[in-house]
């Protein structure tokens, strides 16, 4: 309807609607597809809403599966994925079967790659830092808030 707004010429509704419309993906896009988990040779990258944090594979005493994949460091705090695999209903069985609760192909593959690496001294610190596209996307989208609000 924005853009039937748009080809009509009705800049003012085009203006009042765009800054709220724009929160609202921004919001859903933060928490539901920024988040992620890289993996590199070197360390693990995790986006979470905001916020960004690169972890040396020598700083890392655990990886554990709870709802998220979790990182324990050697300092003692610990790094929740919100953008990694969570763990898959259980499947039914039948009766006198047990359950067998398999866990995520990239879970495993994290596990994998901090086992061939753990033990190592950090050769880097833990960075953490701000999620810069998602921080200056914000920061636009405020931009645009106000302008729906000012017209």
């Amino acid at each position: 309807m924005l853009g039937d707004a748009a080809v009509r010429g009705s800049w003012d509704v085009v203006l009042h609607a765009i800054g709220p419309l724009a929160a609202l993906v921004w919001v859903l896009w933060v928490l539901t597809f920024r988040p992620h988990v890289r993996i590199t040779d070197d360390a693990i990258t995790v986006v979470n809403p905001l916020r960004s944090t690169t972890v040396p594979w020598g700083a890392v005493e655990d990886v554990r599966m709870r709802w998220q994949i979790v990182l324990d460091l050697a300092d003692g705090r610990r790094v929740t994925c919100w953008g990694g695999p969570s763990l898959p209903r259980p499947k039914p069985t039948r009766r006198g079967e047990p359950r067998v609760l398999r866990q995520p192909d990239e879970f495993v593959a994290v596990r994998d790659r901090w086992s061939e690496r753990h033990g190592r001294t950090p050769d880097a610190p833990v960075v953490r830092g701000w999620d810069v596209p998602a921080v200056a996307s914000g920061i636009a989208v405020f931009a645009l808030c106000v302008v729906a609000i000012v017209v």
